[in-house]
């Protein structure tokens, strides 16, 4: 024996003889509404959220559906995150570098200062605790890694590159005066220029 609703009543138990011209005895209609809705802070790409009683109306008078709405963060053009964690990457001279500074670094808190010790390598990372972003569960923050990235400069004038030379042979090393190769070194030992994103 089997059984199955009927194609008639659709299982209310009552035939309608003149159906109603919107909902053509459905008892339902379709209609959009827009509503408002508190971000988290700290969502991911990805995230859902769900609204009771926001969705499609039920059959037969039956209570409302779900609405579940799915988060897309948008990139930024100079941070990377990888949950709470916040990573960016700071260009800095050879001079910054190899004597040291203050420099100004943006968070997605706002711009702070950070100290560059003398003789910083490039690829060193920094860790500012607290300016991340915030953790989904719960009411602490992620930290921000700042990476440097020592920047070789171009063009430079013939005063620079006495000046260079000068140094280079104060510290012993072997240059000739139109000794390119020099300047090859330079990008070897203090890396060259242009941001990376991190992966």
């Amino acid at each position: 024996m089997s059984r199955q609703t009927c194609d008639v009543c659709h299982g209310t138990g009552q035939e309608i003889k003149e159906a109603c011209p919107t909902c053509h005895g459905t008892g339902r209609t379709k209609s959009a509404h827009s509503v408002k809705v508190t971000v988290p802070a700290g969502v991911e790409d990805g995230q859902q959220m769900r609204l009771s009683g926001q969705g499609e109306a039920g059959t037969n008078g039956g209570p409302y559906g779900d609405l579940y709405v799915v988060f897309r963060v948008e990139e930024s053009d100079i941070f990377d995150r990888d949950g709470a964690e916040i990573f960016y990457e700071l260009p800095i001279s050879f001079i910054q570098a190899a004597l040291g500074d203050e420099v100004e670094v943006p968070t997605v808190h706002g711009k702070v200062k950070l100290k560059i010790p003398a003789g910083t390598q490039t690829g060193t990372t920094f860790r500012l605790r607290g300016k991340g972003a915030p953790r989904l569960r719960g009411s602490s923050y992620g930290d921000q890694q700042v990476t440097v990235n020592l920047i070789t400069p171009r063009n430079l004038s013939e005063t620079q590159k006495k000046t260079l030379r000068d140094f280079a042979k104060a510290g012993g090393d072997k240059v000739e005066e139109q000794d390119e190769g020099f300047f090859d070194k330079m990008k070897d030992a203090f890396g060259t220029s242009g941001k990376k994103k991190r992966k």
